[in-house]
């Protein structure tokens, strides 16, 4: 999966990783992008000017709204920052066009909780990376809104699974996802 999409697991880059799951016979790999991995394939369709992720603190100048006129002011606290509140993402199109995705610590919360497999496990992202999780999750959320290609969607669905099989188009191998979080 690594190599169809063309990042490099496990690597300073911080572009994606190999996450061990154990079913009840050995432990397998399952490929996870991370928002590092993201930003890059996003900025490869070429149709992306900058796109950034960040967090928001307690004590940080947050201001957003949607609409006909959206817009997002964030200045940080020059002191001390705080907790965690939002985190947002935003990017900006070679076209001039622009959007951006934010969601507060409890609606990430509720999501680790829905979708993360591993969020019981000390070694779950969620738990040892959760501003990096929460980045990746309001990027790809905004990027519902970008111009985006087809290789970057194929990209997108090879996110998160476990394959047992090599394609030329890996998106056409099914997930053996069913496995529970290797315990640390």
């Amino acid at each position: 999966n690594a190599a169809r999409v063309g990042v490099k697991p496990n690597t300073p880059l911080g572009q994606a990783y190999r996450i061990p799951y154990k079913n009840k016979v050995m432990v397998e790999g399952r490929f996870q992008l991370v928002y590092k991995g993201l930003i890059d394939l996003a900025y490869r369709t070429g149709k992306i000017q900058s796109i950034q992720a960040h967090a928001v603190r307690e004590y940080d100048y947050f201001e957003f709204e949607y609409g006909l006129e959206p817009k997002l002011i964030h200045r940080p606290s020059e002191g001390e920052r705080g907790e965690i509140t939002y985190i947002y993402a935003i990017f900006r199109t070679n076209s001039g066009g622009y959007g951006f995705e934010v969601s507060s610590k409890t609606e990430m919360d509720a999501f680790a909780a829905r979708y993360s497999k591993s969020l019981g496990s000390k070694s779950s992202p969620w738990n040892e990376s959760f501003e990096e999780m929460a980045k990746k999750t309001v990027v790809k959320r905004a990027l519902k809104y970008a111009p985006i290609s087809a290789d970057f969607q194929k990209a997108l669905l090879t996110d998160e699974t476990i394959k047992t099989e090599i394609s030329v188009d890996m998106a056409e191998i099914q997930d053996q996802t069913a496995f529970e979080p290797e315990a640390a």
